[in-house]
Order: structure tokens, then C-alpha cells, then sequence
């Protein structure tokens, strides 16, 4: 089966290079005609559904793709963005400045990050695993779209592609464009096309 792992809608803070967290963003100008261009760059995946996290920024841009596909789309909580609580907002230089000790923990080793007043990342990988692996058993062959900001984004894709987390921070700053993993089961299992 193939799933496509599509970033949310572009927002003025995603361009800033700052991070999203949960925080309830507008999607930038451009958004909905670059929605258009993916669900166009899709089409032979042949998605049967679109998943998305419930915020604004992936709603509409799950929306938009399922409706140009003539899918589907369905808001899951499971998907919603990790919550990095205080880093909300912040540049990567500004996290590095404030919190380097974190900011290397990221790099390194992810797992051991637990944001202040947010979400300990073992614990949203935990919950993106647990959501992939009971969308792909659902959804059997069957293509399947995923609609996420950039954090929860790169944790399917590493869990997805390799099965390891290490390179989310890495794979979370360049989640621009969608990515295609064809999958042979439940995270861990699977190779990039």
C-alpha cells in the first residue's frame, strides 16, 4: 500500500521558520493553490481516503486534495501536531539560544525531548505509531493520504520509512512537499518510492 504523507497548509509562521505547535494558525496566501498542485502530483497514487489532523491549516488543505481527488477526507485527533508548549513560536536559532541543551537532545536523540509545558515526544511518537498502524491495517492496499504539520509529519515518515526516530528534527524543517512511502505493514516495515 502507498501512503502519502502531505505537509498542512503553508502559514506565515511555517515561512518564518518558526515552530507551529498547536497554536491555531491561517494558511498563507499561496496555500490553496498549492493544495491543487499536490492533489494533482497524487493522482496516481490513487488514495482511496485523507486523513488530517483537525487544526485549520491541515483541514483545509486535506479538504482541498480529497475534493480535487474526489476522496474522502476525515479529521483524526491521533494526527494533531506534537505540542512543543513554550517552543511555540519560536525560530530554530531562538530554540537554540534559549534551551541548547534541548535543542542538541532534538538533533540527536529526539525521544529524550519533552518540551516545557508540552508534549514529551516518546509520547506523540507513541500516539503516530499507534494511529499508522491501525490506518494501514483498515485500509488494506489501498492508498491512503496523511495531512500533518511538520513535527507529527517527519515522526510517520521516519516511523514509516526506517522504523527509528533519530533524523525528526532533521526531516521535520523540510517538510514542504509530499512524500510517497510504500508500506508492506505496520510502521517499521516499510521502503521510500
Amino acid at each position: 500500500m502507498k501512503v502519502a504523507l502531505i505537509p498542512c497548509a503553508g502559514s506565515d509562521w511555517r515561512e518564518q521558520g518558526r515552530l507551529l505547535g498547536r497554536v491555531e494558525l491561517s494558511p498563507a496566501a499561496g496555500g490553496p493553490g498549492l493544495c491543487v498542485e499536490w492533489a494533482e502530483q497524487l493522482r496516481s497514487v490513487r488514495l482511496t481516503r485523507v486523513f488530517h489532523s483537525p487544526d485549520e491549516l491541515c483541514t483545509r488543505a486535506g479538504q482541498t486534495i480529497a475534493r480535487r481527488l474526489n476522496v474522502l477526507a476525515k479529521a483524526l485527533d491521533e494526527l494533531v501536531e506534537v505540542d512543543v508548549g513554550l517552543w511555540a513560536g519560536l525560530t530554530e536559532q531562538q530554540l537554540k539560544k534559549r534551551y541548547a541543551t534541548a535543542h542538541r537532545e532534538l538533533c540527536e536523540s529526539p525521544l529524550n525531548v519533552s518540551p516545557p509545558e508540552g508534549e514529551s515526544f516518546r509520547a506523540a511518537v507513541a500516539r503516530v505509531r499507534a494511529c499508522l498502524g491501525k490506518r494501514i491495517r483498515r485500509n488494506g492496499r489501498a492508498g491512503l493520504g496523511l495531512v500533518m504539520r511538520p513535527l507529527s509529519l517527519a515522526m510517520a515518515r521516519c516511523l514509516l520509512e526506517q522504523g527509528e526516530i533519530t533524523k525528526v528534527w532533521e526531516m521535520s524543517q523540510s517538510a514542504d512537499e509530499p512524500v510517497v512511502v510504500e508500506c508492506a505493514g505496520p510502521p517499521g516495515t516499510s521502503v521510500r518510492s
